[in-house]
């Protein structure tokens, strides 16, 4: 090969590189732009942490993370792992809601005791969700639900009790009841990942402002089934702090992060 020849080539490389670095340079402006200017379908993310514990010696039982999208509709899409190290148990769910918290579909995978339970996918179509649930042991299994048109979907997981609430009418005192279109989470592989329409009482029980290791935050307290209390903080409905005192099990905000 001449003299020349190498030449030009180490030329040609040379500009190749040099082009290269320019689109990657432009590349991560580009990207440094659009994130400064924000998400335009997102604007506004949520996520954080939950520690399960006992109530008694606050031994720990497992955790949860979660991830909420607000959407510039108003709409909500909330990513939740749920480690029930206690029960051998994994938890992966995803909710979707309109502006008005009325359920928009879901999907729940879970695992109990070791053994992967199965999974269900959740359509909610006018007055009907239409469920889809796969199992080894269960199979394929189809069902259909009539619904009122204000509901709430219980996957099971905390970080998305709050929106159950939402269906609580503020404005008339004590106890009401919602409908919950509940997913059936169990350790029994046979019954498939599907959902029923049941009643749940829901009580105010009137504005708290309380410290978990997360912060600081001012809530609304509500007591479901009689059983269970909820701290709900803001307007997405973030539950701060939910404990089953008859169980002796509480969960506790650890960390929260909005951007």
């Amino acid at each position: 090969m001449s003299a020349a020849l190498r030449s030009r080539r180490a030329r040609r490389g040379r500009d190749r590189l040099r082009f290269g670095v320019l689109v990657g340079a432009l590349w991560v402006a580009a990207s440094a732009t659009a994130i400064a200017a924000g998400n335009g379908a997102t604007p506004r993310v949520i996520s954080g942490e939950y520690r399960n514990e006992t109530i008694a010696e606050g031994a720990r039982r497992g955790g949860e993370r979660f991830e909420l999208a607000v959407h510039v509709d108003g709409s909500r899409t909330v990513s939740i792992s749920s480690d029930l190290t206690s029960r051998n148990a994994w938890f992966t769910v995803v909710l979707r809601s309109a502006a008005d918290f009325r359920p928009l579909e879901a999907y729940a995978d879970y695992w109990n005791g070791g053994v992967h339970k199965g999974s269900g996918l959740f359509r909610v179509e006018g007055e009907r969700v239409f469920a889809e649930s796969r199992g080894k042991t269960s199979g394929v299994q189809r069902s259909e639900t009539v619904v009122p048109a204000r509901f709430s979907i219980g996957a099971h997981p905390v970080s998305a009790d709050g929106w159950h609430t939402a269906s609580h009418d503020a404005t008339k005192p004590g106890k009401q009841q919602i409908s919950l279109y509940s997913v059936e989470a169990g350790a029994d592989p046979a019954k498939p990942v599907l959902g029923t329409l049941v009643s749940l009482d829901i009580e105010f029980l009137g504005e708290e402002t309380i410290e978990v290791p997360a912060g600081r935050f001012e809530t609304h307290r509500y007591r479901l089934a009689g059983m269970n209390d909820l701290w709900v903080h803001g307007p997405e409905r973030i539950v701060v702090k939910s404990e089953l005192p008859a169980r002796g099990l509480r969960y506790v905000l650890t960390s929260l992060q909005t951007r």
